[in-house]
Protein backbone atom coordinates (compact mmCIF):
# COMPACT_ATOMS: atom_id res chain seq x y z
CA UNK A 1 0.00 0.00 0.00
CA UNK A 2 1.61 3.89 -0.96
CA UNK A 3 1.76 6.09 1.59
CA UNK A 4 3.12 9.63 1.38
CA UNK A 5 4.14 9.84 4.91
CA UNK A 6 5.13 7.63 7.75
CA UNK A 7 2.20 8.51 10.20
CA UNK A 8 -0.20 8.09 7.27
CA UNK A 9 1.45 4.95 6.21
CA UNK A 10 1.37 3.51 10.21
CA UNK A 11 -2.15 4.68 10.29
CA UNK A 12 -3.31 2.81 7.23
CA UNK A 13 -0.94 -0.29 8.87
CA UNK A 14 -3.42 0.07 12.26
CA UNK A 15 -6.70 0.25 10.94
CA UNK A 16 -5.41 -2.93 8.71
CA UNK A 17 -5.06 -4.38 12.04
CA UNK A 18 -8.56 -3.90 12.90
CA UNK A 19 -9.62 -5.52 9.80
CA UNK A 20 -8.95 -8.42 11.58
CA UNK A 21 -11.97 -8.55 13.38
CA UNK A 22 -14.23 -5.86 11.59
CA UNK A 23 -13.69 -5.97 7.68
CA UNK A 24 -12.03 -9.32 7.00
CA UNK A 25 -13.92 -11.26 9.59
CA UNK A 26 -16.90 -9.63 10.17
CA UNK A 27 -17.10 -10.55 14.00
CA UNK A 28 -18.46 -7.55 14.72
CA UNK A 29 -21.02 -7.06 11.90
CA UNK A 30 -24.39 -6.29 13.59
CA UNK A 31 -26.08 -9.24 11.01
CA UNK A 32 -24.28 -12.23 9.19
CA UNK A 33 -23.86 -11.75 5.19
CA UNK A 34 -26.12 -14.00 3.13
CA UNK A 35 -24.92 -17.42 2.61
CA UNK A 36 -24.42 -16.84 -0.96
CA UNK A 37 -21.80 -13.71 -0.40
CA UNK A 38 -19.71 -16.19 2.15
CA UNK A 39 -16.23 -16.38 1.54
CA UNK A 40 -15.30 -19.77 -0.65
CA UNK A 41 -13.00 -22.13 1.79
CA UNK A 42 -10.28 -24.29 0.88
CA UNK A 43 -9.65 -28.06 2.54
CA UNK A 44 -6.53 -29.78 3.45
CA UNK A 45 -6.39 -32.72 1.63
CA UNK A 46 -8.06 -36.01 3.37
CA UNK A 47 -7.02 -39.62 3.61
CA UNK A 48 -7.93 -41.90 0.23
CA UNK A 49 -9.95 -43.79 2.89
CA UNK A 50 -12.34 -40.95 3.59
CA UNK A 51 -14.67 -39.21 1.21
CA UNK A 52 -13.73 -36.02 -0.09
CA UNK A 53 -15.50 -32.91 0.97
CA UNK A 54 -16.59 -30.49 -1.02
CA UNK A 55 -15.75 -27.07 -1.06
CA UNK A 56 -19.60 -25.91 -0.59
CA UNK A 57 -19.33 -28.41 2.26
CA UNK A 58 -16.23 -26.78 4.43
CA UNK A 59 -18.37 -23.45 3.59
CA UNK A 60 -21.24 -24.75 5.76
CA UNK A 61 -18.64 -25.62 8.41
CA UNK A 62 -17.20 -22.17 8.80
CA UNK A 63 -20.74 -20.63 7.92
CA UNK A 64 -22.43 -22.99 10.79
CA UNK A 65 -19.65 -22.65 13.77
CA UNK A 66 -19.78 -18.57 12.98
CA UNK A 67 -23.35 -18.78 13.77
CA UNK A 68 -22.86 -21.37 16.56
CA UNK A 69 -25.53 -23.65 14.98
CA UNK A 70 -24.10 -26.54 16.95
CA UNK A 71 -26.45 -29.20 15.56
CA UNK A 72 -25.64 -28.12 12.07
CA UNK A 73 -21.82 -28.38 12.99
CA UNK A 74 -22.28 -31.98 14.04
CA UNK A 75 -24.72 -32.94 11.21
CA UNK A 76 -21.52 -31.80 8.68
CA UNK A 77 -18.75 -33.40 11.17
CA UNK A 78 -20.77 -36.65 10.83
CA UNK A 79 -19.61 -36.60 6.70
CA UNK A 80 -16.75 -35.85 7.49
CA UNK A 81 -16.64 -32.63 6.67
CA UNK A 82 -12.84 -31.73 7.20
CA UNK A 83 -12.67 -30.10 10.69
CA UNK A 84 -9.46 -27.84 9.91
CA UNK A 85 -11.26 -26.46 6.75
CA UNK A 86 -10.10 -22.75 6.26
CA UNK A 87 -11.76 -20.15 4.41
CA UNK A 88 -9.40 -17.38 2.50
CA UNK A 89 -7.93 -15.94 5.33
CA UNK A 90 -7.03 -19.24 6.25
CA UNK A 91 -9.39 -19.11 9.60
CA UNK A 92 -10.59 -22.43 11.13
CA UNK A 93 -13.95 -23.06 12.10
CA UNK A 94 -12.72 -23.23 16.30
CA UNK A 95 -11.53 -20.00 15.02
CA UNK A 96 -14.56 -18.22 13.92
CA UNK A 97 -16.93 -20.13 16.83
CA UNK A 98 -14.60 -18.51 19.28
CA UNK A 99 -14.17 -14.96 17.98
CA UNK A 100 -18.18 -15.13 18.02
CA UNK A 101 -18.16 -16.58 21.64
CA UNK A 102 -20.12 -20.34 20.55
CA UNK A 103 -18.49 -21.89 23.13
CA UNK A 104 -20.13 -25.15 22.66
CA UNK A 105 -19.14 -25.31 19.27
CA UNK A 106 -15.22 -24.68 20.18
CA UNK A 107 -15.85 -27.40 22.58
CA UNK A 108 -17.32 -30.02 20.24
CA UNK A 109 -14.58 -29.00 17.16
CA UNK A 110 -11.72 -29.84 19.80
CA UNK A 111 -13.84 -33.16 20.89
CA UNK A 112 -13.80 -33.76 16.71
CA UNK A 113 -10.00 -33.47 16.51
CA UNK A 114 -9.38 -29.32 15.33
CA UNK A 115 -5.63 -28.44 15.57
CA UNK A 116 -6.28 -25.58 17.90
CA UNK A 117 -2.43 -24.74 17.66
CA UNK A 118 -3.29 -23.23 14.29
CA UNK A 119 -3.08 -19.53 13.21
CA UNK A 120 -4.42 -17.47 10.57
CA UNK A 121 -2.85 -15.71 7.52
CA UNK A 122 -2.03 -12.99 10.10
CA UNK A 123 -0.54 -15.40 12.36
CA UNK A 124 -3.71 -14.95 14.84
CA UNK A 125 -4.81 -18.11 16.60
CA UNK A 126 -7.86 -19.18 18.24
CA UNK A 127 -6.46 -17.66 21.68
CA UNK A 128 -6.52 -14.13 19.89
CA UNK A 129 -9.63 -14.78 18.22
CA UNK A 130 -10.86 -15.60 22.59
CA UNK A 131 -9.63 -12.70 23.55
CA UNK A 132 -11.10 -10.41 20.90
CA UNK A 133 -14.15 -11.33 21.49
CA UNK A 134 -13.75 -11.55 25.66
CA UNK A 135 -15.60 -14.96 26.53
CA UNK A 136 -13.72 -15.87 29.67
CA UNK A 137 -15.32 -19.64 28.97
CA UNK A 138 -13.85 -19.51 25.98
CA UNK A 139 -10.43 -18.19 27.07
CA UNK A 140 -10.26 -20.52 29.66
CA UNK A 141 -11.25 -23.49 28.13
CA UNK A 142 -8.81 -22.40 25.55
CA UNK A 143 -6.04 -22.10 27.88
CA UNK A 144 -6.59 -25.60 29.72
CA UNK A 145 -5.39 -27.06 26.45
CA UNK A 146 -2.22 -25.85 27.11
CA UNK A 147 -1.11 -25.86 23.66
CA UNK A 148 -0.75 -22.22 22.54
CA UNK A 149 1.56 -19.79 23.57
CA UNK A 150 -0.16 -16.82 25.53
CA UNK A 151 2.82 -14.11 24.06
CA UNK A 152 2.42 -15.57 20.66
CA UNK A 153 1.71 -12.87 17.87
CA UNK A 154 -0.82 -12.64 15.82
CA UNK A 155 -2.09 -9.52 13.26
CA UNK A 156 0.62 -6.29 13.63
CA UNK A 157 2.59 -8.65 16.31
CA UNK A 158 -0.29 -8.28 19.19
CA UNK A 159 -0.37 -10.73 21.76
CA UNK A 160 -3.83 -11.96 22.84
CA UNK A 161 -3.66 -9.99 25.96
CA UNK A 162 -2.99 -7.04 23.79
CA UNK A 163 -6.25 -8.24 21.61
CA UNK A 164 -7.91 -8.49 25.14
CA UNK A 165 -7.36 -5.04 25.95
CA UNK A 166 -8.04 -3.38 22.97
CA UNK A 167 -11.51 -4.75 22.77
CA UNK A 168 -12.26 -3.57 26.64
CA UNK A 169 -11.63 -6.93 28.09
CA UNK A 170 -10.55 -5.78 32.22
CA UNK A 171 -11.29 -9.52 33.36
CA UNK A 172 -9.53 -11.66 30.20
CA UNK A 173 -6.36 -9.00 30.29
CA UNK A 174 -6.56 -9.49 34.44
CA UNK A 175 -6.56 -13.39 33.98
CA UNK A 176 -3.70 -13.31 31.39
CA UNK A 177 -1.58 -11.22 33.10
CA UNK A 178 -2.26 -13.71 36.27
CA UNK A 179 -0.73 -16.63 34.30
CA UNK A 180 2.26 -14.41 33.09
CA UNK A 181 1.22 -12.16 30.07
CA UNK A 182 4.07 -9.83 29.92
CA UNK A 183 2.02 -6.05 28.91
CA UNK A 184 5.59 -4.94 28.40
CA UNK A 185 5.21 -5.55 24.89
CA UNK A 186 5.10 -3.20 21.81
CA UNK A 187 3.58 -4.26 18.19
CA UNK A 188 4.73 -3.54 14.65
CA UNK A 189 3.01 0.30 15.10
CA UNK A 190 5.23 0.47 18.56
CA UNK A 191 1.88 0.58 20.41
CA UNK A 192 1.79 -0.58 23.83
CA UNK A 193 -0.87 -2.28 25.35
CA UNK A 194 -1.87 1.57 27.34
CA UNK A 195 -2.10 3.01 23.16
CA UNK A 196 -4.30 0.02 22.47
CA UNK A 197 -6.27 0.85 25.89
CA UNK A 198 -6.42 4.13 24.69
CA UNK A 199 -7.88 3.14 21.38
CA UNK A 200 -10.74 0.77 23.16
CA UNK A 201 -11.44 3.84 25.50
CA UNK A 202 -12.21 1.31 28.58
CA UNK A 203 -11.97 2.60 31.86
CA UNK A 204 -11.83 -0.58 33.86
CA UNK A 205 -8.96 -1.84 31.83
CA UNK A 206 -7.13 1.21 32.05
CA UNK A 207 -7.11 1.31 35.43
CA UNK A 208 -6.07 -2.09 35.45
CA UNK A 209 -3.45 -1.53 33.36
CA UNK A 210 -1.90 1.42 35.24
CA UNK A 211 -2.33 -0.43 39.24
CA UNK A 212 0.61 -2.92 37.06
CA UNK A 213 3.31 -0.11 37.26
CA UNK A 214 5.08 -1.96 34.40
CA UNK A 215 4.10 0.28 31.24
CA UNK A 216 5.25 3.90 30.55
CA UNK A 217 2.78 6.04 30.66
CA UNK A 218 4.60 8.41 27.93
CA UNK A 219 6.00 5.76 25.18
CA UNK A 220 5.34 7.15 21.81
CA UNK A 221 4.60 4.91 18.99
CA UNK A 222 5.75 5.03 15.27
CA UNK A 223 3.30 8.03 14.69
CA UNK A 224 4.95 9.73 17.84
CA UNK A 225 2.44 9.34 20.00
CA UNK A 226 1.58 8.63 23.58
CA UNK A 227 -1.49 6.50 24.79
CA UNK A 228 -2.93 10.08 26.00
CA UNK A 229 -2.80 11.25 22.57
CA UNK A 230 -4.43 8.18 21.16
CA UNK A 231 -6.89 8.49 23.36
CA UNK A 232 -7.83 12.37 22.42
CA UNK A 233 -7.73 11.74 19.11
CA UNK A 234 -10.01 8.64 19.62
CA UNK A 235 -12.84 11.06 21.59
CA UNK A 236 -11.86 8.57 24.85
CA UNK A 237 -11.89 11.82 27.40
CA UNK A 238 -12.98 9.40 29.69
CA UNK A 239 -9.70 7.48 29.56
CA UNK A 240 -7.71 10.87 28.46
CA UNK A 241 -8.49 12.29 31.43
CA UNK A 242 -7.20 9.21 33.96
CA UNK A 243 -3.89 9.14 32.09
CA UNK A 244 -3.35 13.09 32.05
CA UNK A 245 -4.67 12.62 35.98
CA UNK A 246 -2.15 10.43 35.69
CA UNK A 247 0.68 12.49 35.10
CA UNK A 248 0.83 11.87 31.36
CA UNK A 249 1.94 14.47 28.24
Amino acid sequence: MAATSAPSRNRSHRERAEQITVTKSGLHASSDSSRTERTPVTTTKKPATQATPSPADCDDLIYASRRGNLEEVKRLLSLNVDVNCRDSYSRTPVMWAAGREHAEVVELLVRKGTDVSLVDEGGSSILHFACYAGDMEIVKFVLSLNVLDIESRGELSRTPVMYAARWGHRDVVELLVSIGADVSLVDDDGDNILHLVGWGGDMETAKFVLSLNVVDIDARNNDGRTAADVARSGRRRRVADLLESRGAQ
